[in-house]
């Protein structure tokens, strides 16, 4: 991923559902605010990504998949 779009997680490419970057939700707290995020997570985040884009709570739990499975 070269751009950060703040809408999808920086490691996985996935919907991140930051409550902060959605205009309809933007003034209630994000799920983020009360998660436990893994060091190792936040130090795996590209360096054009830190402070614009949230990681998914998937990543965030340090529970980053291979790949994406596009058929559901």
């Amino acid at each position: 991923m070269t751009d950060s779009d703040p809408l999808y997680c920086p490691l996985c490419g996935r919907p991140n559902r930051c409550g902060q970057a959605d205009p309809a939700s933007r003034d209630q707290p994000c799920w983020c605010f009360s998660a436990e995020i893994a060091a190792e997570a936040l130090q795996r985040i590209p360096e054009a990504a830190r402070g614009r884009s949230c990681l998914c709570a998937d990543c965030a739990r340090g529970a980053t998949p291979a790949t994406t499975d596009q058929n559901g």
